[in-house]
């Protein structure tokens, strides 16, 4: 029969990694007094409600968020950060009473990575959130939209969703434009929120023109620390697979594909 040495290097290695495995599971378990949204005007999930002062999360893919006072929420996203691109959004409640809440809010985000070829983007305006009842809210955000330095309509064979036909020969330095979203929250369940989302951007300069707008619905289930998230969106999204040596011009046959449907699948954990 086999034996195993405990004190071995690959054995000390397990048990260091299986050490890690049982933090995080303690980690996602349910803490009383510390999970569940006790009413919709707890939940600052896609509303105009802020992070208590010291509270956070962060997530696999949602960003991380700190309260630096009771009206003041700041957000970055570490993926974006580990791509070169500097990001940041700041929510500052400028009024609350228990039937509605209004939050002045700005977002921010350049790319210094040539190889995504991501243009920066820079949005400012005031978000909503109306309470009907316990149980269900209603939000929507108006705000002003420039993409800064945008792409042209086609890098590396691909068609970029938010890209900018040239003027005179020339690409504009900013895309100008207007951005709403609307926002449904149902709370079933002190732990189980139901979000339906509709998200639309009109250009307005250098010439006007809508994009393909987005509607998404996620469920989210509150585990305590940890959050799931599982849904879909649904608009206009470009995947392909192209060799980065391979500049392809436009006319030429991209190797790409349109979907009109995307998962949404995310983790987030509270401190």
């Amino acid at each position: 029969m086999a034996t195993h040495d405990l004190r071995s290097p690959r054995m000390k290695r397990l048990l260091r990694h299986l050490r890690v495995l049982l933090l995080w599971a303690l980690l996602a378990l349910p803490t009383a007094g510390y999970a569940e949204w006790k009413t919709i005007q707890q939940v600052s999930l896609g509303t105009a409600q802020v992070l208590e002062k010291g509270a956070g999360n962060v997530g696999v893919f949602a960003p991380l968020a700190y309260g630096i006072t009771n009206k003041l929420t700041v957000e970055t996203h570490p993926v974006y950060d580990l791509l070169l691109t500097v990001n940041g959004n700041a929510r500052y409640r400028l009024y609350e009473s228990q039937h509605w809440v209004l939050s002045a809010t700005a977002d921010f985000r350049q790319s210094f990575y040539n190889g995504m070829h991501a243009p920066g983007d820079l949005a400012a305006g005031a978000i909503a959130s109306v309470y009907l009842g316990e149980s269900w809210a209603l939000t929507g955000a108006l705000r002003y939209s420039a993409i800064l330095n945008p792409a042209t309509c086609y890098h590396q064979g691909f068609p970029q969703p938010t890209c900018v036909e040239t003027v005179n020969g020339e690409t504009p330095n900013v895309d100008h434009g207007v951005a709403a979203t609307a926002t449904a929250h149902w709370l079933v369940t002190p732990r189980d929120l139901l979000q339906l989302t509709g998200t639309l951007r009109m250009r307005v300069s250098p010439a006007l023109a809508r994009e393909t707008p987005t509607v998404t619905a996620v469920w989210v289930h509150d585990f305590g620390r940890v959050h799931l998230m599982a849904g879909a969106t649904a608009g206009e999204f470009f995947i392909g697979r192209m060799d980065f040596l391979d500049f392809a011009e436009p006319g030429q046959n991209p190797k790409y594909f349109v979907t009109p449907v995307m998962p949404v699948v995310d983790a987030w954990f509270r401190f």
